[in-house]
């Protein structure tokens, strides 16, 4: 029943971050001198990115207090319907994965109050994936000797991308295959350094 993917299991993940101090004042390509030069030297963009697919999900149905004296863990699985894609369709806000593709599971013939166990493996859906940009731009300012000032502005998520965090996987919820939740938006952080 168990068997299926791991629940940190992410088949696609880019990373990276990236530096660039921009080529203004003394001892750089352009406006190496005059006023210009020390209110445009010391600037620098830096920032890190993160495109992953997303991470598994379990379709099921609430439990009950049999569904738990059966051993099912607390969830029911429901069995997959043959020739229905559980993707097919699915990938919006409003039906992330196709719900007509699971039915439950019928009554045990032999025992009634204790349902049968469906067909559908552990983590068997891709839930959303990140994409994620974190920018800042800063400007250091040499004080003398080993003293400098660094002002830094911050904003995680830059492009205030929705990233859909919670789907609902009960199946016998009204909001079933729904996107029910998304994480932060974007925001910003100011900071001043004194370095002595």
């Amino acid at each position: 029943a168990e068997e299926g993917n791991t629940s940190f299991d992410v088949r696609h993940k880019v990373s990276g971050t990236y530096l660039y101090e921009l080529p203004f004042g003394k001892d750089k390509f352009w406006v190496t001198s005059g006023v210009g030069s020390h209110i445009l030297e010391g600037f620098s963009v830096s920032g890190s990115f993160t495109f992953t697919t997303g991470t598994p999900l379990t379709p099921g149905y609430q439990a009950t207090v049999t569904d738990v004296a059966n051993g099912t863990a607390g969830t029911q699985r429901p069995n997959h319907v043959p020739g229905i894609s559980p993707t097919a369709g699915g990938g919006s806000k409003q039906e992330w994965f196709n719900t007509a593709a699971f039915a439950q599971p019928p009554t045990n013939s032999t025992n009634p109050a204790y349902p049968n166990y469906g067909n559908v493996s552990r983590n068997s859906i891709t839930g959303p994936g990140t994409i994620q940009n974190n920018m800042a731009l800063s400007k250091t300012m040499q004080m003398g000797g080993m003293r400098s000032m660094e002002f830094r502005a911050t904003a995680n998520n830059v492009f205030n991308t929705v990233q859909y965090a919670g789907v609902d996987t009960n199946l016998a919820s009204p909001s079933a295959g729904q996107v029910i939740s998304a994480a932060a938006m974007r925001s910003f952080q100011f900071t001043a350094r004194l370095r002595f």
